[in-house]
């Protein structure tokens, strides 16, 4: 490790262990708020979305195909947290505290979590709750390594919120197609975090697929996780990512095909989110980056800007 590199691993080893520090002062002042809450979930638990349920949004009017009952997706080269306040700056504790939405109360994360189907009646209040964040999770440690100065997806979010507080031991190791909802994380706005773990390097061809089918099956089972967590919590916008394509390697052009058919399902069909945004950072050189390079926005730029779902 260079001398540059060990400087800002220790520089975020500080900034995690402070955060950790204040977190529990800061968070004992937005009472009654309870902002370590967060619930297990899996998908042989979790009822598909009914069709009777759907909010049913449409395309607004400035959009060429303005009515139908779909949403167009954005992918933009942005950190997760800022997207999701680019979406909706208005969301504040006073906010939360002020228009509480009694039947979509989290579970205890002392609780196990339900095997009822949640209560996905449209309302004004389901669709003024926060947006829902994607956390690219690590499977095996709450975190990844933010407290040792590692900084991918994950990290970063920890180190912005106290999205930490709510990835509670006793759910690990995350099982394969199970997922975390944290309902409550306090950042400079407020959000919810859905956070599940890819597949950790899977085999992939020389063509850039999955070599083993049941790989490809693995993620779309991981995307439906995410979609009916959020959808079943009454969450209408939605900032999502390169699910495991940074250090677990699985192939980006793969991955984001596979969100597109997911998307496509009926199940998720017919107007279930307002906003879906990909944040996805460029990790291609500046001459090799952009919409149009070979990095992982590039990639889910060309394949999920713009299309209706």
């Amino acid at each position: 490790m260079s001398a540059a590199a060990l400087k800002r691993r220790n520089e975020l080893r500080a900034v995690a262990a402070e955060t950790k520090a204040i977190l529990p002062q800061v968070l004992d002042q937005l009472k009654p708020l309870d902002t370590i809450a967060s619930s297990s979930h899996h998908l042989r638990t979790l009822q598909p979305l009914r069709p009777e349920n759907c909010p049913i949004i449409k395309l607004p009017a400035t959009d060429p195909e303005a009515g139908r009952k779909r949403t167009r997706i954005r992918v933009y080269d942005q950190d997760t947290f800022d997207a999701a306040l680019d979406l909706q700056p208005g969301t504040t504790i006073t906010s939360l505290t002020t228009h509480p939405n009694p039947s979509l109360e989290p579970t205890s994360a002392s609780e196990p979590p339900p095997n009822t189907e949640p209560n996905t009646s449209p309302s004004p209040a389901s669709i003024a709750k926060p947006v829902a964040v994607l956390n690219l999770a690590s499977e095996r440690r709450p975190g990844g390594g933010w407290l040792n100065g590692a900084l991918a997806q994950e990290e970063a979010l920890c180190f912005r919120s106290s999205l930490s507080l709510t990835l509670h031991s006793h759910y690990y190791p995350i099982p394969v197609l199970g997922a975390i909802y944290s309902p409550t994380i306090l950042l400079i706005r407020n959000s919810i975090v859905i956070s599940i773990a890819a597949i950790r390097r899977p085999v992939v061809g020389r063509d850039g697929r999955y070599a083993k089918e049941g790989d490809r099956k693995l993620i779309k089972g991981n995307i439906r996780v995410v979609l009916r967590i959020a959808a079943s919590h009454g969450h209408r916008k939605l900032v999502l990512g390169a699910l495991g394509c940074g250090a677990f390697r699985n192939p980006p052009e793969e991955v984001a095909s596979c969100f597109l058919e997911v998307f496509r399902e009926e199940e998720f069909s017919g107007g279930w989110w307002e906003d879906v945004v990909f944040a996805v950072l460029d990790n291609a050189r500046e001459d090799r980056g952009g919409k149009d390079g070979e990095g992982n926005f590039g990639v889910f730029y060309r394949a999920l800007d713009g299309v209706v779902v």
